[in-house]
């Protein structure tokens, strides 16, 4: 099987991550290059074997949540739908995966996008908590006008963003700082109340409950 830091060694998908995020750049939309898929796949990892799961699904995850963007490359609506048959082309002709693994691969990644995904798996659910958790001010681009743009704003506002995992008592927390001299609480769910959402299904499918922490207050 091939392994999450198989695919780090691959020119030719990165190549296909960072010509995605320069389609998105010109479109305005915030940073998905490199630096993003790799913080969603860490994290996609993290979670899932922080509640033991297997070797195969923690793997998988990665794998996913590094391809998960990769579908902007031909467009930017349905790029899950997009991504999940690219991802299917690249990875088939490598004939190292299971037709088992590609299809759970397609599922997650086909079903990230919190307008029209549904994650049922494991390897899809900790694929959506990890990309709908990735609020950052790493994320904004360097010509973005945060007066203007209240996504870009709010996420240049958080200068500190994790998910904390507790596998006894069954919580998955995002934990945020943010400068709220930039933006506020009420900004960030006006911008983010339905990744949130998506974010406590996808953890009810893993078992767990979701809770947002915001400069060290429950919410």
């Amino acid at each position: 099987m091939i392994s999450y830091r198989d695919l780090l060694k691959d020119e030719k998908i990165f190549y296909y991550i960072e010509r995605a995020d320069y389609f998105l750049k010109n479109m305005g939309y915030t940073f998905h290059g490199t630096k993003h898929v790799v913080w969603v796949a860490g994290h996609a990892r993290m979670i899932l074997k922080k509640l033991h799961y297997p070797e195969r699904d923690v793997e998988l995850a990665g794998i996913a949540g590094l391809l998960h963007d990769i579908g902007n490359i031909v467009c930017r609506h349905d790029h899950a739908q997009a991504g999940a048959l690219l991802t299917y082309q690249l990875l088939k002709e490598k004939n190292i995966l299971t037709e088992e693994d590609l299809t759970d691969l397609m599922y997650a990644i086909g079903n990230h996008e919190s307008a029209t995904g549904v994650p049922v798996t494991p390897i899809a659910a900790a694929v959506v908590i990890a990309d709908k958790s990735h609020v950052s001010r790493n994320r904004v681009r360097e010509d973005s006008n945060i007066q203007e743009d209240i996504h870009d704003r709010v996420n240049y506002s958080i200068y500190y963003s994790n998910i904390e995992v507790n596998p006894k008592r069954k919580i998955i927390k995002l934990a945020l700082k943010m400068d709220t001299s930039i933006s506020d609480i009420l900004e960030f769910f006006s911008v983010f109340k339905e990744r949130m959402e998506m974010c406590r299904k996808a953890s009810k499918v893993l078992g767990c409950e979701f809770r947002i922490k915001i400069n060290g207050k429950d919410l």
